[in-house]
């Protein structure tokens, strides 16, 4: 069995674990297992790039339905746990408002997610994704794993040179830089174990958690102004939007010290992903 094959296989197993802790308690936690690991999957399935039948085509569907109906439990999760880090005295009455309508909202999405995991057990989704595992190309030798980080370093050194340095960075493009580390990311953990993968994973993750966080406050702003809009003076949307503009900050400063170093290197070096480790270990 290859190395891909054996990542794979256990990535099949976490996702049957976790699909089997849903059935007993969609637990937040629980969510966050069931998302991360079928992005892993779909990860690793585009970087091999298997020949696929029909019917695993329709596996693959089946588990990017879940994935996106348990992204939605995920959003609520996230922003009943941000009402509760809110300490504003003069915001609780909202705040109680909002997270009681949350609730009720995760629990109508967590009885669609049910019916969808159920339907999902009922597949066979599980021996499909076997025989997609079946089909991965046998890695001949360790120098092939390496190949994963090295495409990861290649397209981060590309974001970074195509990042304009003096213009603002405005939500649409950071929403899309999200989507694009998330990717890097993944395909990057395919690769051997090795310091240089734990530098470009760690600097990675740090930028994606802070974008990650302003996303999750914008999500939260975007709620409450459904809901208390039509107040001009509310406390709660005062306050989270103050909160979130400081997050984008955050976020915004992150990305730029991430790439700019990256740019550099990628316009001296286009084809050399020394430069993007080198950017990795001072991000």
């Amino acid at each position: 069995m290859s190395e891909l094959q054996k990542k794979a296989t256990g990535l099949k197993t976490d996702l049957l674990k976790a699909v089997s802790k849903l059935q007993q308690d969609v637990s937040p936690k629980g969510v966050h297992r069931l998302r991360t690991t079928i992005r892993r999957v779909e990860s690793l399935i585009e970087y091999s790039q298997p020949k696929l039948s029909k019917k695993q085509q329709k596996a693959l569907e089946e588990i990017a339905g879940v994935r996106k109906r348990a992204g939605k439990i995920r959003d609520i999760d996230v922003q009943i746990q941000l009402l509760s880090e809110i300490s504003n005295g003069s915001t609780a009455l909202d705040r109680r408002m909002l997270t009681q309508l949350l609730n009720r909202k995760r629990m109508r999405q967590v009885r669609r997610l049910a019916a969808l995991i159920r339907k999902l057990s009922d597949s066979r989704v599980a021996a499909r994704l076997q025989k997609i595992t079946d089909k991965l190309r046998p890695v001949q030798s360790p120098e092939e794993m390496t190949v994963p980080l090295q495409r990861a370093e290649a397209e981060l050194s590309k974001l970074a040179a195509g990042y304009g340095q003096g213009q603002p960075l405005k939500p649409a493009r950071l929403h899309q830089l999200r989507l694009d580390l998330k990717r890097i990311r993944y395909t990057a953990e395919l690769a051997g174990e090795s310091l240089q993968q734990e530098q470009f994973l760690a600097a990675m993750k740090a930028v994606q958690d802070a974008i990650g966080t302003w996303h999750d406050w914008e999500t939260l702003v975007k709620t409450a102004e459904k809901h208390f809009a039509d107040r001009v003076n509310c406390p709660l949307l005062t306050e989270i939007r103050a909160l979130m503009a400081a997050k984008y900050a955050v976020a915004a400063s992150t990305v730029t010290g991430l790439f700019a170093t990256g740019a550099h290197a990628a316009r001296k070096q286009p084809r050399s992903a020394a430069p993007v480790t080198m950017l990795v270990q001072r991000a």
